[in-house]
């Protein structure tokens, strides 16, 4: 259960939130100025004394943008319990989209009985009533939305005039670059980037393949280029990221076609359809801002000409549907994904194991029909397990009412006994009662009543929280169903109860179960199930209808 006591210190600073000709960030809004208000903010009120504070930071990311990694965490963890109250310096550190905004005030926080506050605002959602304070609200949500706008039209301006100029002004250096110390606008020549970048195109010119290239430097352990930038201390974070960093013929292909490497700066790209999107679409050539000689190319025009004439065919492949990645299958050596192919029988196999480098990765494959069998047969045997296991569980949190019941009793006697204060005081007042025994019976009322308020937030906590899970029992009950009822391999309906399988090889294969649903998680009995295949005399038989 979360600590519903606990604050979210949320904190939030945009690359925009500073001056448009690119100098540093205002002071007023930086991450530590930020920190420091709101910690002082929290000390100066009692009633935060002894609470503990979860600090939420997104930093370098658009108040338009609520996709912010942070922000969602933060509110993942508001859905979990986690904590009670929000506060943020003001409310465009919250957000500058004053509809998304005031949707978050008005509905999601409300619902999920979250406080909000604004110190520099002087808003308290605890406070705030009547519609005086949602018409403040609702224009400062505004306002900040249309100065966002206005800043981030400014920003782009000061932004393509410096790109006229030739002046770098995009956040990281291209691999093989890196920024001027003296003058961050301006790139130079990463020695020891720069000799793979000449080596790729080398390769390329001689008739290499991409995929032979991206193999050739994963086979030498050649670091890629977010280790690299890593390396030299620079925080870039990528999507979808995997933990084993490797060399792809998409980031090959890229770094070919990229003209900086023949000392050219080149802006617009891309752009947004609106401000606070995060979708980028691709500008006509006619539309790039391209200015020559702005810094030391790595290639000439002859070579880098000649390894797009070899890397580049230009001819569109066809792509085959049976060859579609599966969601749920994957390579443990290197975390891609399986595919189909292979022989007079599809097998699964490493989609990337030609590319990689990691030899254990031509192992990592395996019949079709003999896994997708496997995997059916092992996920309906854990789909009885929890159906049979449904009922108690079931009888068990159906118990809110029980406990409903067991609230209401002691709000009555809450009442009552508020009441009787007044009865023994009369009695006292009008000589019916001693002193003494007025204050013997004031005491044991007060100490009943502390220990109901003590009672009550209990209750209720456990209320809401078998509320929580009976509202999930239908669907679950569904998906444990249609899994038990399958006669074929359906991999939607599998990975509601599988995270990921991944396959070693013939001899070895794991599943690992999803944990995350109320009814898989604390009665899961193995969070991960590992087979041999070989060992399984059913996984020579064809399931029923199959």
């Amino acid at each position: 259960m979360g600590n519903r006591k606990a604050i979210a210190m949320y904190i939030r600073l945009s690359d925009e939130d500073g001056n448009v000709d690119g100098c540093a960030k205002t002071e007023s809004n930086s991450i530590t100025a930020q920190r420091n208000l709101i910690e002082s903010y929290i000390r100066s009120r009692e009633e935060f004394k002894g609470c503990p504070v979860m600090e939420y930071v997104d930093d370098g990311w658009s108040g338009t943008n609520f996709q912010r990694p942070q922000f969602k965490m933060m509110m993942e963890d508001a859905r979990q319990g986690s904590f009670s109250i929000i506060i943020v310096k003001d409310f465009s550190r919250f957000g500058r989209d004053h509809l998304e905004v005031g949707n978050f005030l008005e509905r999601i926080l409300p619902v999920l009985q979250i406080r909000f506050i604004s110190v520099n605002d002087s808003f308290d959602s605890m406070e705030c009533r009547g519609m005086t304070g949602g018409m403040s609200v609702a224009l400062k949500n505004i306002l900040n939305s249309m100065y966002s706008r206005d800043l981030s039209v400014k920003v782009r301006t000061a932004m393509d005039t410096r790109a006229a100029r030739g002046e770098y002004v995009s956040s990281f250096a291209a691999y093989g670059y890196c920024k001027n110390p003296e003058d961050k606008h301006q790139l130079v020549p990463d020695p020891e980037a720069a000799e793979i970048v000449r080596l790729i195109f080398t390769m390329a010119a001689e008739g290499k393949t991409k995929s032979e290239i991206t193999r050739y430097l994963n086979e030498n352990h050649v670091t890629t280029p977010i280790e690299h930038i890593r390396k030299n201390g620079v925080n870039k974070t990528a999507y979808h990221e995997k933990g084993i960093k490797l060399w792809t013929t998409t980031s090959i292909g890229d770094m070919l076609k990229n003209e900086v490497y023949l000392g050219k700066t080149i802006w617009n790209k891309t752009s947004r359809p609106h401000v606070g999107a995060r979708r980028k679409i691709k500008n006509d050539r006619s539309e790039w801002q391209i200015v020559e000689g702005t810094h030391e190319p790595l290639v000439s025009q002859e070579l880098f000409d000649r390894a797009n004439e070899k890397a580049f065919t230009h001819i569109p492949k066809k792509i085959v549907k049976s060859r579609k990645p599966s969601p749920l299958l994957f390579c443990p050596y290197c975390d891609r994904y399986m595919s189909f192919g292979g022989g007079r029988h599809l097998n699964y196999r490493c989609s990337q194991a030609s590319k990689t480098g990691i030899k254990e990765c031509a192992e990592s494959k395996i019949n079709r029909e003999l896994l997708e069998n496997l995997i059916l047969t092992c996920t309906k045997e854990m789909a009885n397990l929890l159906s049979a296991d449904m009922e108690r569980r079931k009888k068990q949190w159906s118990e809110s009412q029980r406990l409903a019941d067991e609230a209401e009793t002691l709000q009555n006697e809450k009442a009552r006994l508020s009441a009787r204060k007044f009865t023994i005081y009369d009695d006292y007042r009008s000589g019916n009662s001693s002193r003494e025994k007025y204050l013997h019976d004031l005491e044991q009322i007060r100490v009943r009543l502390a220990e109901i308020e003590t009672l009550i937030p209990g209750l209720e906590q456990q209320i809401k929280e078998a509320d929580k899970k009976m509202e999930g029992v239908n669907e679950t009950e569904n998906n444990l169903a249609d899994i038990v009822a399958l006669q074929s391999f359906d991999k939607e309906i599998l990975s509601k109860v599988i995270e990921r399988v991944y396959v070693y090889g013939a001899d070895r294969v794991e599943i690992i179960w999803k944990t995350d649903d109320i009814f898989f998680s604390d009665e899961m009995p193995e969070k991960r199930k590992v087979i041999n295949p070989a060992e399984m005399p059913l996984m020579n038989e064809t399931p029923a209808g199959a």
